[in-house]
């Protein structure tokens, strides 16, 4: 009987090391920061669910990822984020996390570009009232927000 309950407690810790392994696999994917075309512009397509958690969590990625001072503009992509299932009380949460986002990234020299935005999100981002104290500039779509970085760099992009 006290084999079979090692083996088990053995078999216990073997799947904690497994979730955990899989659980810091979920949280790199959860912030992948893409080196655009346009030079000193990175993305950060975020997908699914928002929460104050992968907020904080992009955030210390993004601001770890500028230290070098490569990087002047910080595209986030929302396009690709399940609003429909955020409660009404987490949107200022989520707005303040967004607030927090711009404030670190401006102050390692860069800037927020925000993308993606779904009207009901807008809506709601801006009902929650937290989005009143900063500037956020954001496009419809990652293309628009490339082509005003190109314009507004002096970058043009040729036909092959």
């Amino acid at each position: 009987m006290s084999e079979k309950i090692e083996s088990l407690k053995e078999e216990i810790v073997k799947l904690n090391q497994k979730v955990e392994r899989y659980e810091s696999y979920i949280k790199e994917l959860s912030a992948p920061i893409i080196p655009s075309i346009v030079p000193h512009t990175i993305l950060v397509p975020l997908t699914g669910g928002l929460t104050e958690e992968r907020f904080e969590h992009v955030v210390e990625t993004i601001v770890r990822f500028l230290e070098d001072g490569e990087v002047e503009n910080v595209l986030i992509d929302l396009t690709g984020t399940n609003i429909n299932h955020v409660d009404v009380s987490d949107y200022q949460l989520i707005a303040a996390k967004m607030k927090d986002l711009v404030g670190a990234v401006k102050l390692m020299g860069a800037k927020t570009i925000f993308v993606g935005f779904s009207p009901l999100f807008a809506r709601e981002m801006v009902l929650s009232g937290v989005l009143k104290d900063i500037r956020i500039q954001s496009f419809s779509t990652f293309r628009s927000a490339l082509q005003h970085l190109m314009k507004t760099n002096g970058y043009e992009m040729k036909p092959v």
